[in-house]
């Protein structure tokens, strides 16, 4: 692991370097070097900078509905707080009226920001278009009727089996709420009208959205004129704009550079919990990694401690972090060598040759190890290259591929192990998760892993209502994956995000769907580099 130190201590080193270097930046096409602020005409505004964006905005497509969520111009019926509770949003009421009919009542007076008003029926057409073009929806819930009452304000669901998650999978900006047409579903290239505290006022797919004020948004005008997005996916190019004034807020920020920006007065940084993991999954047709005492060996020779300090991130002790009820009381997996190689020595895997590498079925290991080369993000490289010398000092020989496209990698089989960063609970609650990454039949088992008993126990988790109970048959879940090593869990990262000193009021929501709200706002003045 000195190796890793040592080459991230480097970059550190180098980043410092080109850091402080005063220089003009090109990633916004902005030059003005204006920051947040007060204009000559008091207009305030904030340009932030996004690791993501997509061809459109419309909820229905891929994640746009993530997109316009976190401008802050589209919200759906409920939503997430900071440990994974339901809050209202456009609903002020949920109930399970039975296990397979729930309703929902909405907020009296919530308007579009055209001045028209939200009603059930919208509601309704929402959720029918939604189910009707994304099949992302069906993975959550499948319904078999939705009707809607405008004078109740109800909107009512029927689904076809019981889904005790239901009011959580609708956080899921999926299920943002606009303003549908009453024909030409196509709304690809339209700018959706909302109902958040801001609307979007401008589009380039790709490239940059901004939003201004909702005039009719029911808690009051937001405080700020515009916000600028521009997606930049290059972490260090973020930054750069960042310190040249060209963007006052970045997200997804990599622990080094983090760390470095925290004792700059020039910023604030915040930094928390959330709810993914970092996570190598294992490919369980692998005649090597078929083997329970093979892959317990492996598990016991990753030190999760060292890769949490090197990426500012928490030891893993299972799939869910203990910051939530649902990652309770899990037995971690010790950093052990000398178990990992009595493990191995025990089932005959040896170094016959003395090369330095074991060998199985007559034959060195080795195994492909699959990360994504894109997205601008250095700690799960960083993952990957403490694994790989891990690895090597137990005897296994890892090759590291980087692939621009790794989904398709995966779908085809085309790995050993494979770097993931999971939201292990993406709606506050572990079902939808659990069932498709570990069941037998789940739609995203990466690594094709099978057991009659966790099948089971996510059988019960599809039928129990009461949220204790979900908590205790996840957790015994965990457990589970943690004793028959269904993958290697790595670490719990942290959100980072850094902004202005001039940027107030600006919440780190441990959800990462939200990012503006109705508070954020700037000191008064103009600022300049």
């Amino acid at each position: 692991m000195l190796k890793i130190k040592n080459q991230i201590k480097k970059l550190l080193s180098v980043f410092f370097l080109v850091f402080i270097l005063p220089l003009a930046i090109v990633s916004c096409g902005k030059s003005d070097n204006m920051t947040a602020g007060t204009s000559a005409n008091n207009e305030k505004s904030l340009k932030v900078g996004l690791f993501f964006l997509n061809y459109s905005l419309d909820p229905k497509d891929y994640f746009n509905g993530w997109i316009l969520v976190r401008v802050g111009a589209g919200e759906t019926l409920l939503r997430l707080d900071d440990k994974g509770s339901l809050i209202p949003a456009l609903a002020e009421q949920f109930k399970v009226i039975n296990k397979t009919t729930y309703e929902l009542t909405l907020k009296q007076g919530i308007k579009f920001s055209d001045a028209s008003e939200l009603n059930a029926d919208m509601v309704k057409r929402n959720l029918e278009r939604i189910f009707a073009y994304s099949p992302r929806a069906a993975q959550y819930f499948e319904p078999l009727k939705i009707s809607a009452d405008n004078t109740k304000r109800t909107i009512t669901i029927y689904t076809k089996k019981p889904c005790p998650e239901l009011f959580y999978n609708l956080c899921e900006p999926l299920f943002a709420v606009i303003k549908l047409p009453e024909s030409n579903q196509d709304l690809t290239v339209s700018l959706p009208v909302t109902t958040g505290p801001y609307q979007i006022s401008s589009f380039t797919p790709n490239e940059h959205i901004q939003v201004t004020p909702n005039p009719y948004f029911r808690d009051g005008k937001a405080p700020l004129s515009s916000i600028d997005f521009y997606y930049i996916p290059d972490a260090q190019s973020r930054l750069i704009s960042l310190k040249a004034r060209d963007l006052d807020i970045i997200t997804t920020v990599d622990y080094p550079d983090f760390k470095l920006l925290q004792n700059d007065s020039a910023f604030n940084t915040q930094s928390t919990p959330g709810p993914r993991t970092d996570v190598v999954y294992l490919n369980h047709n692998n005649e090597f990694l078929k083997q329970k005492i093979i892959r317990k060996a492996i598990s016991f020779a990753i030190n999760r401690n060292e890769i949490a300090q090197l990426t500012g991130s928490e030891a893993a002790s299972g799939v869910i972090s203990p910051h939530f009820d649902f990652g309770r009381e899990i037995t971690p997996t010790d950093y052990n060598p000398s178990i990992a190689a009595s493990l191995l020595d025990t089932a005959k895997i040896i170094d016959l040759n003395h090369d330095g590498i074991r060998e199985f079925n007559g034959q060195n290991i080795e195994l492909n190890y699959r990360l994504k080369s894109d997205h601008g993000s250095a700690d799960s490289l960083i993952i990957a290259q403490c694994i790989k010398e891990d690895l090597a000092a137990l005897g296994i020989k890892v090759n590291l591929i980087q692939t621009e496209n790794l989904s398709a990698a995966i779908s085809a089989g085309d790995f050993d192990l494979c770097s993931a960063n999971d939201s292990a609970l993406p709606t506050g609650d572990s079902g939808y998760f659990l069932n498709s990454r570990y069941h037998s039949k789940g739609d995203a088992n990466f690594g094709h892993y099978a057991n009659q008993n966790l099948d089971a126990l996510l059988s019960k988790l599809e039928e129990s209502f009461e949220r204790n109970k979900r908590i205790e048959l996840t957790s015994q879940i965990a457990a589970l994956l943690n004793e028959d090593v269904a993958a290697l869990y790595i670490s719990y990262p942290k959100l980072n995000i850094v902004s202005s000193n001039k940027v107030k009021d600006l919440h780190l929501y441990t959800f990462d769907y939200y990012l503006i709200d109705s508070k954020v706002n700037v000191d008064a003045g103009t600022f300049t580099n």
